[in-house]
């Protein structure tokens, strides 16, 4: 823990320096409040002495059983309990589930990108919340970089090590793992923003790979077609949806092609 408290010390100076970080005023345009914190939740998300949760923007951290969740949740409990946090607001107050969204400061410096510096979180766009996007996407490119926690050799190691067909995906919801099959149909639907890999003809009812509108860029050629009839290993979070178990891609690096 100590390593990435120093290697998070030493990486959020050498962006203070650049003026990477914010500054102690509140940006432009953003709504402020104060707000003491009471109690850790996971990586991401904490309450506050009114009783409300409140969700970090534009950050995902470790779910529970994968690599780092322990870091990351940890690093907010040796932080943030019993301190007065300052909280932005972007364009949405609150996310599905009620949390407040929030950008939070702690003593000048944002928690938010400092989780993403150290490792213990990736960059996530949650649109239309994007102030601060170009600076999360600049700190997690500067941890990959340099290899630090989920970018580190061990953290690559952990993920994925378990391979299944695609046809067994439904028995490992809510589980990290890498699924092997064949892309047999692509749908691009424009107007919702998705494109779906089909793996099955009909597909109801198993797995599927889904790309959100806001990852298209980061792939050199468009993903309906690039992976149409390919053999791939997909690797990521297994989730289920109308009784279909699917993996959000959000990066090129998490479907690899085996064969055409």
């Amino acid at each position: 823990m100590r390593k990435i408290i120093l290697s998070l010390f030493l990486l959020s100076s050498i962006l203070s320096v650049s003026g990477c970080v914010g500054p102690d005023e509140a940006a432009p345009g953003l709504t402020v409040t104060f707000a003491n914190v009471t109690e850790v939740i996971d990586g991401d998300t904490f309450v506050i002495s009114t009783g409300e949760k409140v969700r970090l923007i534009g950050v995902d951290t470790p779910e529970r059983g994968e690599p780092y969740y322990d870091e990351a949740k940890q690093y907010m409990i040796d932080n943030l309990p019993g301190r007065t946090v300052r909280l932005e607001a972007d364009v949405s107050d609150t996310d599905r589930y009620g949390r407040l969204l929030r950008y939070v400061w702690l003593d000048g410096s944002m928690v938010n990108n400092d989780l993403v510096l150290s490792g213990l979180a990736v960059s996530k766009t949650y649109e239309p919340d994007t102030y601060y996007q170009d600076q999360l996407e600049g700190s997690e490119s500067y941890a990959r970089e340099r290899g630090v926690g989920l970018w580190s050799e061990a953290a690559s190691q952990e993920v994925g090590k378990t391979i299944i067909s695609y046809l067994d995906a439904g028995r490992y919801v809510g589980q990290t793992v890498t699924v092997e099959g064949t892309v047999v149909r692509t749908t691009k639907h424009d107007g919702n923003g998705i494109i779906y890999l089909n793996f099955h003809d009909p597909y109801e009812g198993y797995f599927t790979v889904v790309i959100w509108s806001e990852d298209w860029d980061r792939f050199l050629q468009s993903p309906e077609v690039y992976y149409d009839g390919k053999h791939v290993l997909v690797t990521g979070k297994v989730i289920e949806y109308k009784g279909s178990p699917e993996i959000i891609v959000e990066n090129p690096s998490e479907i690899v092609i085996v064969s055409d």
